[in-house]
């Protein structure tokens, strides 16, 4: 399985940069996309997400999220997707 690391912002303004991403997988290929490294968001964010699971779906990849921050769940809950993308509906941290 390959992990693919993001890290800085993804805004509307670098999120198209990102659509590649898995084009360097073979059809077929388990692959973890690790979003920890993500320092800033927007709702690009979540259109690049459906973006990378429709290229899965159609190459059969197998993809799954690590690292989801919390402002990114939070869209994802918004936008009633967190069940539509492999490891977005875990439950979020809980601050004190």
């Amino acid at each position: 399985m390959r992990e693919l690391h993001i890290t800085g912002p993804l805004t509307m303004q670098t999120a198209a940069e990102q659509l590649s991403l898995l084009d360097t997988l073979n059809d077929g290929e388990a692959c973890t996309i690790n979003l920890a490294g993500v320092s800033q968001l927007d709702s690009s964010a979540v259109a690049l997400l459906l973006h990378w699971l429709r290229v899965a779906s159609q190459r059969q990849l197998a993809l799954q999220l690590t690292g989801i921050p919390d402002s990114l769940r939070q869209l994802l809950r918004v936008y009633a997707l967190s069940d539509l993308l492999p490891g977005a509906a875990a439950p979020m941290q809980e601050t004190n």
